[in-house]
């Protein structure tokens, strides 16, 4: 006598695996398109991140970023039957590697004898590895390592900044845009009677300034005065289109 359920336990018997077949496409897709809709410079990291993961526990014991764990485990002492010594066990710190259009950035779990002084030590060797301009490596939190690498030095890069006309969060925080290491550069100005601005003609010393003031003009806490020794009227001054916004705008 045949079974009557034995085609729907066939059936639901390859469910698991079309399951997983169905997340590993999706997450292929999801990745292709991620990839393709990325600019060039965005490209390029992405295959540097997953260089960086797919040959991090080959080159870790190289540079001495791991450590050997001579006592067993439990379950290997219980699978130790014939009494021969256990082998010991070599641990890598865990990695996590995230990418952005200047390069990569990682965090690294520490180990027992392997933690931030000898990530540091480790840097130059890093940057050859990877591919990078530079690497920077800071303490993230305890036990855990953050190791910036950039393959652009940002600072070759003109800064785009697009002021989102909402007042900002802090008014005494003046946003200067990214440093050597692609990160957000911030000055706080509480309690600050004055700032120098310096630098060579056309280096952005008023670009800097206009950034400030269109950051900080939607906020009605913030009111800005003006003396331009470099004009005989406002209208011809780099901050004309500020008179407006200013309770005062004296020339020379």
């Amino acid at each position: 006598m045949k079974d009557s359920n034995a085609p729907a336990q066939g059936v639901f018997g390859h469910v698991p695996l079309v399951v997983a077949l169905v997340l590993v496409v999706g997450w292929a897709v999801w990745w292709v398109v991620r990839y393709v809709r990325a600019d060039v410079m965005t490209r390029q990291s992405i295959r540097q991140a997953i260089r960086v993961r797919w040959g991090w526990k080959r080159l870790a014991p190289m540079l001495k970023l791991s450590t050997t764990d001579k006592t067993p485990t439990a379950l290997a002492s219980l699978a130790n039957t014939n009494g021969k010594p256990i082998k010991p066990r070599v641990l890598i710190p865990s990695l996590r590697v995230k990418h952005d259009a200047y390069g990569v950035i990682a965090r690294a779990r520490c180990l027992p004898g392997v933690g931030l002084q000898q990530f540091q030590k480790a840097a130059p060797h890093l940057a050859d590895a990877w591919r990078c301009t530079r690497v920077a490596i800071t303490q993230d939190k305890p036990g855990q390592v953050l190791i910036r690498g950039v393959r652009l030095d940002p600072l070759k890069f003109p800064t785009e900044h697009h002021p989102t006309g909402e007042p900002p969060e802090e008014t005494a925080r003046w946003d200067l845009g990214l440093d050597e290491y692609a990160q957000p550069v911030s000055v706080n100005l509480t309690q600050v009677p004055g700032v120098t601005v310096a630098g060579l003609p056309g280096f952005g010393k008023t670009s800097l300034v206009n950034r400030l003031l269109s950051d900080w003009a939607p906020s009605p806490e913030v009111q800005f005065a003006c003396a331009d020794g470099k004009v005989s009227a406002a209208y011809e001054g780099d901050y004309a289109d500020w008179v407006q916004r200013m309770f005062a705008f004296r020339r020379r």
